[in-house]
């Protein structure tokens, strides 16, 4: 029978059971486990306490504990577990800049980066980023992308495409302390690819080494098929040569055994052996002259041809090779012309003008010579006429002189009347030449008529002052004194028309 003092023992007894559990669930509850791949920082109450452990690890500092993998108790409502993932992240970037030399270019790299697996660098980072951790990615794709932007401009792209490895670990010495300070390192970068966008430089680069090797491919090829060929060649040779000396040496064995033969035959008929010594030597001879004739055959039908054929295949082989060097010099003068024919287009611009100018002057010169031809003949036609006129003049003048002899001043008088237009048409001539008068005057363009009125008047004064002659008494006391004053108004009038019109002419040149 179950007494009351058994009973208050059992329940003390599942009393204490449930309390050690409860405490054993409690306490597992609180314990928490680290994967390799997180630390655990730990914020609290005594979580910066140092322990033998932490203090020979460092893992302790300001309050702070950093569990890397193992387990950790946790005191409920004093601490608390904030975790940080330590796996290994991936990111692509794609940098564009110039090199050294100026050439724009695209690096394509893949980065491989992770929080650091100290204590100092786990708390670093979650000072940082522990509530921003899915933007790690693109902090670390800024830093490398500056970096490697920086370092590109300081190396040339054949640099960069032959040594990638050198870029790699400069960009990643460059970052280190930077990404250090945040709690960062970066494991691994990789550059895939590099381009030059908006050119074909990289292509260019290869296309000179691409020629060269097939060029030299070509050649080697050329040069194999060609030894092969002179082996053929010299064994042909040798087949033929050994071939006459087997001709050569079967007629000179079968003329010896015919020989032979013959003298034995003939012991006894002495004049027969001679004969027969004689056909064998003939015999001989013609084996030579078939042997001579069949090489001469042999290098007809075999030399001659295999040498043809032999200096046609090296024929073709350089000409192939030549057009394949044509080819690329080609190729290459293209390029190098296409910078000159700007300069060439100017130059030969330059020239042409030079030569136009030239011709012009060849033309005008040869206008000059031609125009100095017909004028050398126009002023000897004029020396001709001048000539004969002078010479009828003269004639004229022996004849006024006889006739003024004859009759005195009266004569003298009418040769000068006769001439009276000429002379007035000599003193207005200067006005005539004149391109371009200006005319003062407040009688306007009538003043031209009365100046070219003084100057014809004057006419009569002039022959008094050369001749001695009063043109005026002299017309008065003749019988025609009326004819004298017409002489004088006929003459006046038509020299001042012409001096007017030239006047007019000049005046109008001048306008």
């Amino acid at each position: 029978m179950t007494t009351p003092s058994s009973i208050a023992g059992i329940i003390a007894v599942v009393g204490i059971i449930v309390a050690v559990l409860a405490v054993f669930l409690f306490i597992a509850s609180r314990i928490r486990r680290v994967a390799p791949n997180e630390a655990l920082v730990i914020v609290g109450r005594g979580a910066g306490r140092p322990s033998a452990a932490a203090t020979v690890s460092g893992e302790h500092e300001g309050g702070q504990r950093v569990v890397i993998g193992g387990r950790v108790f946790i005191w409920p409502i004093l601490q608390q577990g904030f975790a940080i993932s330590l796996e290994q992240r991936q990111i692509g970037i794609v940098v564009e800049g110039v090199d050294s030399n100026f050439i724009k270019l695209a690096i394509q790299a893949s980065v491989n980066f992770k929080v650091s697996g100290t204590p100092e660098g786990v708390r670093r980072a979650a000072q940082r980023f522990l509530s921003q951790q899915n933007s790690l990615t693109e902090i670390i794709q800024q830093s490398l992308e500056g970096s490697l932007r920086s370092i590109i401009g300081n190396m040339p792209v054949k640099d960069i495409i032959s040594n990638r490895n050198a870029l790699s670990e400069a960009v990643v010495e460059a970052t280190k302390v930077d990404l250090a300070e945040q709690g960062l390192q970066v494991d691994l970068l990789n550059i895939s690819d590099i381009s030059t966008p908006g050119t074909n430089y990289l292509a260019d680069l290869g296309r000179a080494e691409a020629a060269l090797a097939k060029q030299n491919a070509e050649i080697r090829e050329v040069e194999t098929a060609r030894a092969s060929e002179f082996a053929r060649i010299d064994a042909a040779e040798q087949i033929a040569e050994r071939q006459k000396a087997l001709s050569l040496k079967q007629a000179s064995i079968k003329a010896e055994t015919d020989r032979a033969n013959a003298e034995a035959e003939a012991a006894g008929q002495l004049a027969q052996a001679e004969q027969e010594k004689l056909v064998a030597t003939q015999e001989r001879d013609a084996l030579a002259e078939k042997a001579k004739v069949e090489q001469e055959r042999l290098d007809i039908e075999v030399r001659k041809p295999a040498e043809a054929d032999a200096y046609a295949t090296v024929q073709r082989a350089q000409a192939e090779r030549d057009a394949t060097n044509a080819a690329t010099e080609a190729d290459a003068y293209k390029r190098r012309t296409i910078a000159e024919a700007n300069k060439v287009a100017a130059v030969q611009d330059a020239q042409a003008a030079a030569e136009s100018v030239r011709l012009a002057g060849d033309a005008e010169r040869d206008r000059q010579i031609a125009l100095a031809a017909g004028v050398r003949a126009d002023g000897e036609a004029r020396a001709a006429a001048i000539e004969a006129e002078g010479l009828a003049e003269a004639r004229a003048t022996d004849a006024k002189a006889e006739a003024l002899r004859k009759f005195g001043e009266a004569g003298l008088a009418s040769e000068i009347i006769d001439r009276l237009p000429e002379i007035t048409r000599a003193v207005a001539e200067p006005l005539a030449n004149i391109d371009n008068l200006t005319v003062i005057s407040t009688d306007g363009a009538s003043a031209v008529t009365k100046t070219v009125g003084q100057v014809v008047s004057e006419v009569p004064k002039v022959v008094k002052d050369l001749t001695g002659l009063d043109l005026g008494s002299i017309l008065g006391s003749l019988a025609g004194g009326a004819l004298g004053a017409n002489a004088l108004s006929a003459a006046a009038p038509g020299t001042a028309t012409r001096v007017d019109r030239g006047v007019t002419k000049a005046a109008t040149a001048g306008e």
